[in-house]
């Protein structure tokens, strides 16, 4: 019977080198095959020259986030795993892991940022990409830690925004900031930042840029225009906004299914909006309606609108699908970052040591997305963190020494072993191809 030992086995201890994270080393080793290690030993961060490195350090963080960890404290697991300590080496305790979290100062996260960029653009040419869509989306932080501010929601916490590759539904870069910061604050910057090591790096890579409301500025279309970059914005339905929509005849608009509203008599139609600044050209709008299900008191208008100002060409129901895909890439990915990345609870009251923290967070996703991408097989590709977790980085397994060699035992019967195995030669192959 399937339950039958379930009141009857006995616990005891093994002197053996038994590690419960067997997987987990091979998805750093990806961080090492994509030059983090000198990258991160860079960083103006040791203050002596005994300790542990900044490398070693931030590893320990990562390899606490990709294994589950949601606390600082919980790298005590990590610590007690003779196995893993045989694979890895000696890990940091939770004490040492958070005086680097607050060693760092604003120009350090900057330059975090920057090893962050390097290591996304490595994935990006491993993959062969020709173009590359740039969905930039804010999350909220929860937290009821001393000193957080309250957003234009009534939540406590912070207001991060990051830039993902939907292509890839990777991170490539993040701005962690208080959570009373306007959801529009430092996106220009953030964007400008992205798109230049990119051009830098692939000269003729195509790149469109998605954004929600919060990318309906002057800024980010200026950004654009001067890269040269194409865009997709949902546009704040202002007093311009809504001028212009009102303006559209009514024999413009035309049927248009919503796949995700089916029962919605949706329309759309198309027309020209500008922004007040004078140096920026005009684009087109493209405009859904559906009627209203309870009419306003203050507002007579029949019917709802959502508004997208962009500068694709094509057919407007097509160049709409495209904008509204970000919500299963950008959003996807910011769930996961969440979930999967330990944002659920920030271990500093520092700003500054979280922001920090949130960096490290978006590199162990950019690793992760690494080793998905380049050592799993295609069927592992949507496979999120969670699951990859459960399915090979939490795998018992037995290091020992043999023969001058350092061996790691998994069972026989692991569904995933050939998966595992080549994963393994792939990690160990990838320096070759990533640099």
């Amino acid at each position: 019977m399937i339950l039958e030992n379930l009141d009857r086995y006995k616990v005891s201890t093994t002197k053996a080198a038994v590690t419960s994270f067997a997987g987990l080393p091979m998805v750093l080793g990806m961080g090492k095959s994509l030059g983090l290690e000198e990258a991160l030993n860079r960083l103006p961060l040791k203050e002596r020259d005994r300790g542990y490195s900044p490398a070693e350090s931030i590893f320990s963080l990562m390899g606490l986030i990709q294994a589950g960890g949601v606390a600082l404290d919980d790298i005590s697991l990590l610590q007690g795993d003779e196995g893993l300590r045989e694979l890895w080496g000696d890990v940091p305790a939770s004490n040492t892991l958070g005086e680097t979290l607050r060693r760092f100062r604003g120009a350090t996260v900057y330059r975090l940022g920057e090893v962050i960029g390097q290591a996304a653009v490595k994935v990006i040419r491993a993959k062969g990409l020709k173009r590359v869509t740039l969905d930039i989306d804010a999350l909220m932080v929860e937290s009821q830690k001393t000193g957080v501010a309250m957003n234009y929601e009534g939540e406590w916490g912070y207001c991060p925004v990051m830039v993902s590759c939907a292509e890839l539904k990777m991170p490539v870069a993040g701005l962690f900031r208080p959570g009373n910061a306007s959801p529009m604050a430092n996106l220009a910057g953030l964007l400008k930042r992205v798109i230049e090591v990119l051009k830098a790096e692939f000269p003729t890579l195509e790149i469109i840029v998605r954004s929600d409301s919060a990318g309906y500025q002057a800024k980010v279309v200026r950004v654009c225009e001067e890269a040269k970059v194409h865009f997709t914005i949902t546009a704040r339905k202002d007093e311009a906004v809504m001028e212009t929509i009102r303006s559209i005849p009514e024999k413009e608009w035309r049927k248009y299914k919503v796949p995700a509203y089916p029962h919605k008599k949706t329309e759309i139609a198309e027309t020209v909006h500008a922004f007040g600044d004078q140096d920026l050209s005009s684009y087109r709008m493209i405009v859904l309606r559906w009627p209203k299900e309870e009419r306003d008191l203050f507002d007579a208008d029949p019917y709802a609108y959502h508004a997208v100002m962009a500068d694709l060409e094509g057919r407007a129901e097509l160049v709409m699908q495209f904008h509204r895909n970000r919500q299963d890439k950008s959003e996807n990915v910011n769930k996961e970052q969440v979930g999967g990345f330990a944002l659920s609870k920030l271990p500093c009251r520092s700003l500054m040591a979280n922001a920090a923290y949130f960096q490290i967070s978006i590199l162990a996703h950019v690793v992760f997305a690494a080793f998905k991408h380049l050592a799993l097989p295609e069927s592992w590709q949507t496979a999120t963190i969670k699951t990859v977790r459960f399915r090979m980085i939490r795998l018992a397994g037995i290091v020992s020494r043999r023969a001058r060699a350092l061996w790691l035992k998994i069972p026989e019967g692991y569904p995933h072993l050939k998966v595992f195995e080549e994963a393994h030669w792939a990690t160990l192959g990838a320096r070759v191809w990533v640099t």
